[in-house]
C-alpha cells in the first residue's frame, strides 16, 4: 500500500478513534501505542478508519518522522 506515493512499511495502525492516525512499524510501536490507549487495527482498514475520520485526521507514523497524510491535504491510496 502506498499514501500519497510513500510505501507504508507497517500491518497494523494505531487509531485515536477521532482523527489520528499512526502507523505501527515494530512491536515496541504497538507496545507503546496499546500502552498509551490506542486501539490497533489491521492496514486493511486504514482507508476506511481515514475516510470516516474526522477533518483533522493525518497519517503518521508512530516515531513521528514520517507523516503520509497531513491534515486537510488531499490523500491519495494506492494498492
Amino acid at each position: 500500500m502506498k499514501i500519497n506515493e510513500m510505501e507504508v512499511v507497517g500491518k497494523e495502525f494505531a487509531y485515536d478513534g477521532c482523527h489520528k492516525i499512526y502507523i505501527i512499524e515494530s512491536e515496541s510501536d504497538k507496545r507503546d501505542a496499546v500502552e498509551t490507549g490506542y486501539d490497533i487495527y489491521p492496514i486493511n482498514e486504514l482507508e476506511s478508519a481515514f475516510r470516516n475520520s474526522c477533518g483533522l485526521q493525518f497519517i503518521s507514523n508512530w516515531s513521528l518522522n514520517k507523516t503520509y497524510a497531513g491534515q486537510f491535504e488531499e490523500t491519495i491510496f494506492e494498492y
